[in-house]
C-alpha cells in the first residue's frame, strides 16, 4: 500500500506543485495537491476557501501534511507580496492548522513561510504596482537602512537618506507596514511549533543578498528561535520554490523511521565553494549544508564515510546569470578545474558510489562547459541527481532530494528497484529539458527574436514550443542518454505566460531490445 502525505504548495507552477510528488514518488510515496485552478496565478491569488475545504478533507487520507503559509493565508507566494488584507484576517485563516491537528493529535504537520523578498529592480511583475517606479529606490533604502544599522557607515547612513527623499512618504510607509505585518505572521507560527502543532518551519530567504530588510527580519527570526530554544526545528536559508521538495524529503525519512542520508560534498573550484551565489548572502559551501541540514542530514569530509557524494559545479569567481546575461565572463576562468572534476565524478561512480550533482555555475540555467561532456561520458544515466535551475538553493534543495529518494528506495525498497529507477529516469529528462535545452538555449533564442509584452500568451506559446521543440530535435542523441528507458514528450507549456518558465509534461517506455 503506497502511503501518501498531502502539499499545499506556494503556488501551481511544475517546480513547486509537481516536482514534490515526482521525487516522492522515486521512493515509493505518493504526494497529493490541489487542483491547479484552485492554486492562483501569478499575482492572482488562490482560491482559499476551497484549499481549507481541500486540507480538511485530504488529512484523514494522509500520514503528513506539509504547507506554504504564504498560500494558506495570503493565497500564493506573489500575493504575498501584494495583498492588501489585514494581519488578522491572515491569522483567521491560518487557524485551520490547529483545527487538523485536533482532529488527529498524530499527524505529521510541516510549514514554510517565505521571508519577503526584495526585487533590485523596476519590474512589478511580481511585486506592487508602484514597484515600477520605485523598485530600485526601496531596494536601495532597506539595504543601506540595515547596512548603517549593521556597520554605522556613513556612506551607508548617506544613500539610505538619498533613497528614502525620492519615495513618495505614503509609498514606502505602505511597503513597510506590508512588511511588518508578513513579520508578524511569520514569528506568530513559532507559537504552533512551542504548542506543538507542528513539526517543522522553514523560513526560506527569498532572493536576498548581504543587507536589507529582510536580512534584518532574518536576523531577528534567528535571535527568536535561538530563546525560545528551537533551533532544531527552524531552518532559516537562502531558497524558497524548492522548499515543498526539502520538507516532503524530511517527512517521508521521519515517517519511515530511516535516518537520512549523509553527504560528502567536492566543488570544481575552490574559489567558487568559497563565493556567494546570486540571490544569497552566504558562500556555496555554506548553502550547500543548509539545504542538507533541512532534511535532517549532515555533510562529513571523507567519501568513504558517506551515503552520497555531491559533486558540486561553481563558477571560478563569481556565478553568472544566464536569463538576465550577467556576470558570464566571471564563470568559466582558471578558478576551477572541470576536466580534473569530471575525473573524480567518474572515479566515485566507478567505485559505486550513489553520486549527485549540483550544477551552480550559473544561475537560471546549467554550465554548456561542463554538461555537455558529462552527457558524452555516459555517466549521466549512473547518476542519482541532477539540477541546475533557478537559484542555487533551488537545484541544491532539488538534487538533495532527488538523492536522498534513491538512498531511501535502496535502503527500504519501498517500491520496485526498476519503478523508482524509471522515476528518476523521468525527474532527470525533466531537468535537462527545463536546465539545460530551455533555461540555457531556448530562452534566449526567444528573447532576442520578440518582445515579449508585445505578444499574447498564444503568441508567446506558440513561439516558445517551435523553438523548443527545435532544440529536442537538435539534442536528440544528448537525451537518448539511459540504456533502458525512452522519453516521450508529452506537452510544453508556460505556466504563467511568460518566458521566465516552462513547463514540460512527459513519461516514458521501455527501449526495444534488438537481438543480433
Amino acid at each position: 500500500m503506497i502511503r501518501k502525505i498531502a502539499l499545499l504548495p506556494v503556488d501551481a507552477r511544475p517546480v513547486t506543485r509537481e516536482l514534490p510528488c515526482q521525487l516522492a514518488k522515486i521512493g515509493g510515496w505518493e504526494v497529493l495537491v490541489p487542483g491547479v485552478e484552485t492554486l492562483g496565478f501569478l499575482k492572482k491569488p488562490a482560491d482559499i476557501d476551497s484549499l481549507q475545504k481541500w486540507l480538511v478533507d485530504v488529512a484523514p487520507e494522509v500520514d503528513g501534511i506539509v504547507l506554504s503559509t504564504d498560500m494558506l493565508g495570503y493565497g500564493g507566494l506573489v500575493p504575498s507580496r501584494i495583498s492588501v488584507d489585514s494581519e488578522e484576517i491572515i491569522q483567521q485563516r491560518l487557524t485551520i492548522i490547529k483545527r487538523i491537528k485536533a482532529n488527529d493529535p498524530e499527524k505529521k504537520i510541516m510549514l514554510f513561510s517565505a521571508t519577503m523578498r526584495i526585487s533590485n529592480n523596476n519590474v512589478n511583475e511580481e511585486e506592487k504596482e508602484y514597484w515600477k517606479d520605485y523598485g530600485e529606490l526601496i531596494w536601495a533604502y532597506s539595504y543601506n537602512k540595515h547596512k548603517f544599522e549593521k556597520t554605522g557607515l556613513e556612506e551607508a547612513r548617506m544613500k539610505r537618506d538619498e533613497a528614502e527623499l525620492k519615495i513618495p512618504s505614503d509609498i514606502l510607509e505602505d511597503y513597510i507596514q506590508t512588511r511588518e505585518r508578513n513579520f508578524a505572521i511569520s514569528t506568530s507560527l513559532l507559537d504552533l511549533l512551542e504548542q506543538g502543532i507542528v513539526d517543522t518551519i522553514v523560513y526560506p530567504q527569498d532572493d536576498t543578498a548581504e543587507y536589507g530588510l529582510n536580512i534584518s527580519e532574518q536576523e531577528q527570526l534567528a535571535s527568536l528561535v535561538h530563546e525560545r530554544g528551537l533551533r532544531d526545528k527552524v531552518y532559516i536559508y537562502p531558497g524558497a520554490d524548492e522548499v515543498g521538495a526539502a520538507l516532503v524529503t524530511k517527512m517521508i525519512f521521519q515517517l519511515e523511521g530511516l535516518k537520512p542520508p549523509v553527504f560528502f560534498p567536492f566543488y570544481s573550484g575552490e574559489r567558487g565553494a568559497l563565493s556567494s551565489a546570486m540571490y544569497e548572502d552566504r558562500p556555496i559551501c555554506e548553502s550547500v549544508k543548509g539545504q542538507i541540514h533541512v532534511i535532517g542530514g549532515y555533510t562529513i569530509d571523507n567519501s568513504l564515510e558517506a551515503d552520497i557524494v555531491l559533486a558540486v559545479n561553481v563558477p571560478g569567481k563569481r556565478q553568472g546569470d544566464l536569463a538576465l546575461q550577467k556576470f558570464l565572463e566571471e564563470v568559466n576562468t582558471p578558478d576551477r578545474n572541470v576536466g580534473e572534476w569530471l575525473r573524480r565524478v567518474r572515479h566515485y561512480i566507478e567505485k559505486g558510489k550513489q553520486l549527485a550533482i549540483a550544477d551552480l555555475a550559473y544561475a537560471n540555467g546549467a554550465d554548456e562547459n561542463m554538461l555537455p561532456d558529462l552527457l558524452a561520458s555516459s555517466l549521466f544515466s549512473r547518476i542519482s541527481g541532477f539540477g541546475a535551475w533557478n537559484t542555487a538553493g533551488n537545484t541544491l534543495g532539488t538534487v538533495v532530494a532527488q538523492a536522498s529518494m534513491i538512498y531511501l528506495q535502496q535502503e527500504k525498497m519501498a517500491t520496485s528497484e526498476e519503478d523508482s529507477e524509471r522515476a528518476l529516469f523521468e525527474q532527470l529528462c525533466v531537468r535537462l529539458l527545463d536546465d539545460y535545452l530551455y533555461q540555457s538555449h531556448v530562452r534566449q533564442m526567444i528573447r532576442k527574436e520578440i518582445a515579449e509584452v508585445e505578444l499574447t500568451s498564444h503568441e508567446l506559446l506558440d513561439i516558445a514550443t517551435r523553438h523548443f521543440h527545435e532544440q529536442v530535435e537538435k539534442f536528440h542523441s544528448v537525451l537518448d542518454f539511459h540504456p533502458k528507458w525512452e522519453m516521450i514528450l508529452e506537452e510544453v507549456y508556460l505556466p504563467w505566460d511568460r518566458t521566465f518558465e516552462i513547463g514540460v509534461k512527459l513519461s516514458s517506455k521501455r527501449k526495444v531490445q534488438v537481438n543480433v
